[in-house]
């Protein structure tokens, strides 16, 4: 009995105690490591997951661009005929690029037209360090059309699947919209607009507009008669609408032209932008194609259609397009550090945040 008695018998105040502030600080002390370390797991697979992400979109526009690109000027059609077949122009001046927004909300921040946006001399094409002007390389020529590149319409107009289309590639920075607001954001565009084979209706094609891709019908910034700018139209070479957007955030776009020439090692000499001794330059700025390839005898390699075409795209991540936009706009939300220029760190922000991708394209155009 007496036994059963202690096994059954109250607590008492010893028994009943609580943890000692001890035992809470250290049981404190454990929950903040694991909650740190949980953090810390946390934000690192998010932050694997926001650059997983940012690489894979990138590459997935990349891909369209190029593969696009590839098609396009593997395709590029040219005639001996004094004409020019293809044109490039670096643009470090946004006050001639039709529909480009630019010092709207927040000047100084915004890409700058200067040396920081434009740097071409780089041995190494792909290299990180090569930028191709403040609106990136406005490149154009004639191509085959394929596919559904048929008119409908009133005719005369062409349905043949094989005839020559003009098409352009450029950047402009523009609201991504129809939104009109001051506060829209800015966005960096890359468009390929292509012209009609030829006249739907009482709108020009690109046999009408002639096949030269420098005629004003392809290089107007107004409205004419069947050349309003409506997507299709050969003004959409010079001032493209945004049913032409084939990629968005891309922030430098550029090319480097070569012809044969079997003096050269490799067998190609670069003619574009180039030196006369082929040597990687900052200047011309402009290079039109209307000498067929190979030469005509009398050329300096000048104005020669290239045989060969490396493309170069920059493309923003989404974190990196966000910080961009943040930059730029009127309630600014990134600032420069001491000591960077508000111009500099514009670039400091688009390298962090962007990709670059190349590819060398061999045309196959043949004088006609």
């Amino acid at each position: 009995m007496t036994q059963c008695s202690r096994r059954f018998a109250p607590r008492t105040s010893e028994t009943r105690r609580g943890f000692t502030l001890l035992e809470l600080l250290v049981a404190a002390m454990i929950t903040a490591l694991l909650a740190g370390f949980l953090a810390v797991v946390v934000g690192d697979v998010a932050g694997f997951w926001s650059r997983t992400s940012g690489r894979l979109t990138t590459e997935a526009q990349a891909r369209i661009v190029l593969d696009q690109l590839t098609l396009d000027l593997q395709s590029a059609h040219f005639e001996d005929d004094g004409n020019t077949w293809l044109a490039a122009t670096v643009q470090n001046a946004t006050a001639g690029v039709p529909n480009w927004i630019s010092n709207d909300q927040n000047p100084a921040r915004a890409k700058p037209a200067t040396a920081l946006s434009l740097s071409m001399t780089a041995a190494d094409f792909s290299s990180d360090a090569n930028r191709f002007g403040v609106a990136g390389t406005w490149l154009r020529f004639y191509t085959t059309a394929r596919g559904t590149n048929q008119n409908t319409g009133a005719a005369p107009f062409a349905v043949n699947a094989s005839a020559p289309v003009a098409v352009s590639y450029q950047i402009v920075r523009r609201i991504a919209s129809t939104a009109t607001t001051t506060a829209a954001a800015r966005r960096y565009l890359l468009h390929r607009a292509q012209v009609r084979p030829a006249l739907n209706g009482t709108a020009l094609g690109t046999l009408e507009a002639g096949q030269t891709i420098t005629a004003p019908a392809y290089t107007r910034t107004t409205p004419a008669a069947g050349n309003t700018g409506v997507n299709g139209d050969p003004r959409t070479v010079r001032a493209p609408t945004l049913d032409s957007v084939i990629a968005d955030n891309v922030i430098d776009f550029g090319v480097r032209l070569y012809v044969r020439d079997a003096a050269t090692t490799g067998g190609l000499r670069l003619v574009f932008p180039a030196t006369s001794a082929g040597v990687p330059a900052n200047t011309p700025l402009a290079y039109v194609a209307n000498v067929p390839p190979g030469g005509n005898g009398s050329d300096s390699f000048a104005n020669r259609m290239p045989d060969v075409v490396d493309v170069s795209v920059r493309i923003l991540t989404e974190k990196g397009a966000d910080l961009i936009r943040g930059y730029e706009s009127i309630t600014q939300t990134v600032f420069a550090p001491p000591g960077v220029t508000p111009q500099a760190y514009w670039w400091e922000i688009a390298r962090a945040n962007s990709r670059v991708f190349t590819r060398r394209i061999v045309l196959r155009a043949e004088p006609l």
